[in-house]
């Protein structure tokens, strides 16, 4: 993929993935607010109900127990009027004047003998009156109305309402009632969370009427409505909703749709996420392999220029009848030869080892003899550069299975890792102890270390130690990941420890079951 076309599809998408969360996290909040007023046109429907509904008790405990005698006196409706005369007049903008009169004919029997005699009287009665009725607060004349005014039912639900409004508050409303009242009209506009209420005074002060939640969430937002006015309309009394769960009831009530949108606009994020990084990776992983493929061709250029000299120098007459010659240039052209031939094993070898094609062959090996046999041939090389191997065992059992030929290759492999980074004279030390059943191996350098993100990474496939632009020492970026596919092959663990400046120790556990 060409480097140029990756930061710009990963702007593309970053555009785009901020515009969809944007429109997302928009229309989200719309919902929320579209939920929010639905929410509070059921509470203000269910304050409506409830402050009629509780009105209407009032009235009724007017009628039942506090003026029945005065309800008994009134004149009985079931004497109809024998002539009503109702007229209505609009005399402002606000209000309407209604006119009556009526008179009613009484017939009594009194007795006036023992015989049964008796004497029909006949009593007339006459009433008128003017009503002035606000048009905003009072239905407009209608037969219910008019039947009200006839037999007096109009004039009571004045009288209670005047009456009343001279009453504090504890003796027009119960609280268990309200409650009741409240609850049930809730429930029948869908409402079904927990709820406080108060009723407030005109100057908007709490009275007796409150219940325990409301006084605990008093200072959240809450939903007024007028419960009783004067008569003059002016509010005496309000009451108040508060709903400490409001938002936890919008969202159980809506959950299959926010958790779909919230899962969808997850997923999203997750594949851009995903994708992005899955295109770094491969950035990085082209840019790997192209320094792979770099850093092979200059390892096999050295040889095969030296190979390519030693054969000219062979084809010269003088060399070719000079036997010492002959067998030197053929012994450098084999050693070359067998160094390409190193280097093409460890490539195949990764390549089985991606495809688990690998297979260890185990057997009863003396560890620490293998260990010391591969740490002096190599002290040699490291003496040559002026550098010491200092060998510590500390191990009483070192009888185990082992692949002789890969573990050996994993430990050549860490020394001369830790030679090739030690840019002055090497010191290094191969360290074995014991842990329980494991077989530990340490081999520490005073080279030049590694900080905390090549720490990390130093075990992956084609990955290797960089200074600046250049790399300082020649290699694939193989051996290290090799040397971890190979312990972990013999179910062992392999860690590193290192400080830039100061040198790494590699640690190897192998088991000894």
């Amino acid at each position: 993929m060409n480097n140029r076309f990756i930061p710009f599809i990963s702007v593309l998408m970053t555009i785009s993935m901020i515009v969809f969360v944007t429109l997302q996290l928009y229309w989200i909040k719309e919902l929320y607010s579209a939920l929010n007023q639905d929410f509070s046109n059921r509470v203000y429907s269910a304050l409506e109900t409830s402050a009629l509904k509780t009105q209407q008790l009032e009235l009724d405990k007017y009628f039942n127990q506090d003026y029945k005698n005065f309800a008994k006196n009134v004149i009985d409706s079931s004497q109809q009027p024998t002539g009503t005369y109702i007229q209505q007049n609009s005399d402002s903008a606000n209000r309407s004047t209604v006119i009556w009169q009526k008179s009613i004919i009484e017939n009594q029997n009194v007795p006036i003998s023992a015989r049964g005699d008796s004497l029909l009287l006949t009593k007339l009665y006459t009433d008128e009156g003017i009503l002035k009725i606000k048009r905003e607060n009072t239905e407009p004349l209608t037969a219910q109305l008019s039947q009200d005014i006839n037999n007096n039912t109009y004039a009571l639900r004045q009288f209670a309402k005047l009456s009343a409004s001279n009453l504090p508050i504890e003796k027009r409303v119960n609280l268990k009632l309200l409650d009741s009242v409240l609850s049930k009209e809730l429930k029948m506009n869908g409402l079904n969370t927990k709820f406080g209420f108060a009723v407030m005074d005109k100057q908007n002060k709490l009275t007796k009427i409150v219940n325990g939640t409301y006084l605990d969430q008093k200072d959240k937002s809450n939903y007024t409505y007028p419960l009783f006015t004067d008569s003059k309309d002016r509010t005496l009394y309000t009451l108040a909703l508060v709903f400490p769960r409001k938002d936890y009831s919008l969202a159980k009530n809506n959950l299959p749709m926010l958790l779909g949108t919230f899962m969808s606009l997850l997923t999203i994020l997750g594949i851009y996420i995903i994708s992005i990084n899955y295109m770094m990776r491969q950035k990085k992983i082209a840019e790997v392999k192209t320094d792979f493929i770099n850093n092979m061709s200059h390892e096999f250029k050295t040889p095969l220029a030296t190979i390519s000299v030693a054969t000219d120098s062979l084809a010269n007459d003088k060399i070719a009848t000079n036997p010492e010659k002959v067998k030197y240039y053929s012994g450098l052209i084999k050693q070359e030869n067998l160094r390409m031939k190193k280097q093409v094993e460890n490539v195949l070898n990764m390549s089985k080892l991606e495809r688990n094609e690998v297979k260890l062959f185990l057997k009863e090996t003396d560890v620490r003899s293998l260990i010391k046999e591969i740490s002096e041939s190599f002290g040699i090389l490291i003496a040559q550069r002026n550098g010491t191997l200092v060998q510590e065992f500390n191990t009483h059992k070192y009888h185990f299975k082992v692949d002789e030929f890969h573990l050996s290759n994993a430990l050549v492999n860490l020394l001369d890792n830790a030679n090739k980074y030690s840019p002055e004279a090497p010191q290094i030390r191969v360290r074995t102890r014991n842990e329980g059943n494991w077989y530990v191996i340490e081999i520490s350098d005073k080279g030049m270390g590694m900080d905390m993100t090549n720490k990390t990474r130093i075990f992956e496939k084609f990955f290797r130690e960089e200074t600046g632009n250049i790399h300082n020492v020649k290699g694939q970026g193989l051996g290290l990941s090799y040397v971890k596919k190979i312990i972990e092959l013999h179910k062992g663990q392999i860690t590193v420890e290192s400080q830039k400046g100061i040198g790494s120790t590699f640690t190897v556990k192998l088991p000894m079951v």
